[in-house]
């Protein structure tokens, strides 16, 4: 991830220093949690569309099962900020790339 890049970019559009700090904290989470994932390459694979697939059914899906190596919040509403940072991050790699 770049993180430094991410961040600045987060603050040029206004997002709040702790939302900042939340996303960084999430991917990071996603990254530690599942099989492989490392965000930059998913982007350059298919711009994460296999990496948001994964959100599919709050995480309950066989693909999810298949690929959890750690702890993420599957089942639970919450689930969806971290879906939600994987979108911020997109747009992020959008915007410079």
């Amino acid at each position: 991830m770049l993180e430094f890049d991410f961040v600045r970019y987060l603050k040029q559009n206004n997002t709040p220093k702790k939302l900042c700090s939340d996303y960084v904290s999430r991917i990071k989470r996603i990254e530690h949690a599942i099989k492989d994932c490392d965000i930059d390459e998913a982007y350059r694979k298919d711009k994460c569309e296999s990496l948001l697939d994964l959100f599919k059914n709050s995480g309950q899906n066989e693909k999810m099962a298949n690929l959890l190596v750690g702890d993420l919040p599957i089942g639970k509403y919450y689930l969806s900020t971290y879906k939600f940072a994987v979108k911020k991050y997109i747009s992020f790699l959008d915007s410079i790339l």
